[in-house]
């Protein structure tokens, strides 16, 4: 029997659209499957760039790309921040730590909600600046993109950024593809965002739970050392008070002087960190002689490094100025120079028509590059290898404050082999119009 030719091409297109269907079964089949293991491989990672990495080795076969990149959406939901990124290529335009603020909100807008192609790169950057970020890529020869969301909670958390440098290099399947486990991948990234910031935020705790115990520790130290003066000296003087000639008494109560004007001092640098950080640091402003204000000082510090010279060319200048607190400033300068410097401490005073300048140099070994403004932070201190224990750490924190608390200000330098912390406070001028701060009045 002969078959009539219809039925048999009508059997041959059944048979041909059964092959077809199949394959495509098998097709779907091998791509879950693979959805699977990226989406497995990706949950293995323990920090954000460990799940990304794995995502970039898995996804390659399902997902083509050259460059792949991960964007952060800010809390204002406008700014998208690169914090990762890979490429086949040298790729360098678009740096981690790059932001780029969009016209709309990320975060809320529906229509950023949803995977996009754009398979005519090129053509989208003609209407863009340069700076764009669009533009940039084209100029490393990226011609699709598909961008898919990661959203959290109904809210677009960040975006995978997916690159070709080829066109048409995205279809409706590779986008329905990703959107597949972006949720998923959504998920895993912000949860291990979460563990990351309660990592960081256990370290600080730790950290803050060090200064203080180091803090205790050397305020104690700080303290008990000229209290350990003071007692003594005064406990001979009043056991002992007619084994002593007058001369030695005196040399007694010089040493309890200057031990009680070191713990004095050491309380006020307390009581200015806790006013300033209250916002409630007052200064009284009136005009000082800066010359006698340093001298005084001098005269008032411990000798306890006989070796040690401060030698002084100071300018008779009058600033307008709190005395007490010049007065705090220098002084810490001078115990910072004689603690950590060298034994050459040198005091100059110059002027210019606006400001009065004072610079505490010594030829101690310096401050590393890296503290030089750790230093300026309360209980901040230089680590270098050669760093003295005991000081608590506020004497140029308080320094600073007071400086800017009289418009004025306070730096370091180096040069020549010699530290310097240069203070400059406005200078005196009996017709001009002056700063007047209450003392309720915040810094």
């Amino acid at each position: 029997m002969i078959s009539e030719p219809g039925s048999w091409i009508d059997r041959l297109e059944e048979e041909a659209s059964g092959w077809l269907r199949r394959a495509a079964n098998r097709m779907r089949s091998d791509d879950l499957s693979m959805l699977l293991r990226v989406t497995d491989a990706c949950s293995s990672g323990a920090s954000v760039d460990e799940i990304l990495d794995s995502l970039y080795d898995e996804i390659q076969t399902l997902v083509p790309f050259d460059r792949l990149e991960y964007a952060v959406v800010d809390e204002t939901g406008y700014v998208l921040t690169t914090e990762w990124f890979r490429a086949t290529y040298d790729s360098e335009l678009i740096p981690l730590g790059h932001t780029y603020r969009r016209t709309r909100q990320v975060s809320q807008d529906p229509k950023y909600r949803v995977t996009t192609i754009d398979n005519d790169m090129p053509s989208y950057a003609l209407h863009r600046p340069p700076d764009h970020p669009v533009s940039l890529l084209v100029s490393e020869g990226i011609k699709s993109s598909m961008s898919c969301p990661l959203v959290v909670d109904g809210q677009v958390k960040g975006f995978l950024f997916f690159n070709r440098r080829r066109h048409d290099g995205y279809t409706s399947h590779h986008a329905a593809l990703i959107q597949l486990i972006a949720g998923h991948l959504a998920s895993i990234i912000e949860q291990s965002t979460l563990n990351q910031q309660l990592t960081d935020r256990n370290r600080l705790l730790q950290e803050l739970e060090q200064s203080r115990l180091e803090f205790i520790a050397s305020i104690s130290h700080e303290l008990r050392t000229p209290l350990t003066a003071v007692v003594g000296f005064a406990s001979e003087m009043q056991d002992r008070i007619d084994s002593f000639s007058t001369e030695e008494l005196r040399q007694f109560a010089g040493v309890i002087v200057a031990q009680s004007n070191e713990v004095a001092g050491i309380v006020e640098d307390l009581l200015v960190i806790t006013r300033a950080e209250a916002g409630h640091l007052a200064v009284n402003p009136a005009p000082v002689n800066i010359t006698s204000e340093i001298s005084a000082v001098r005269d008032s510090l411990p000798g306890d490094r006989p070796a040690q010279r401060i030698t002084m060319a100071l300018s008779d200048v009058v600033a307008w100025a709190d005395p007490l607190r010049v007065r705090q400033i220098v002084r810490n300068l001078l115990s910072n120079a004689q603690r950590y410097g060298g034994d050459d401490v040198r005091v100059t005073v110059s002027a210019s028509e606006s400001e009065v300048s004072i610079a505490v140099s010594d030829n101690g070994p310096g401050i590393p590059e890296k503290d030089q403004e750790v230093v300026f932070q309360a209980f901040g201190r230089s680590r270098r290898s050669d760093s003295k224990p005991g000081s608590i750490g506020l004497g140029l924190t308080v320094s600073r404050y007071l400086a800017e608390a009289m418009q004025g200000t306070l730096g370091y330098g180096r040069a020549d082999g010699y530290t310097k912390f240069t203070i400059t406070l406005p200078i005196y001028h009996p017709d001009a119009a002056r700063f007047e701060r209450p003392a309720s009045e915040p810094r």
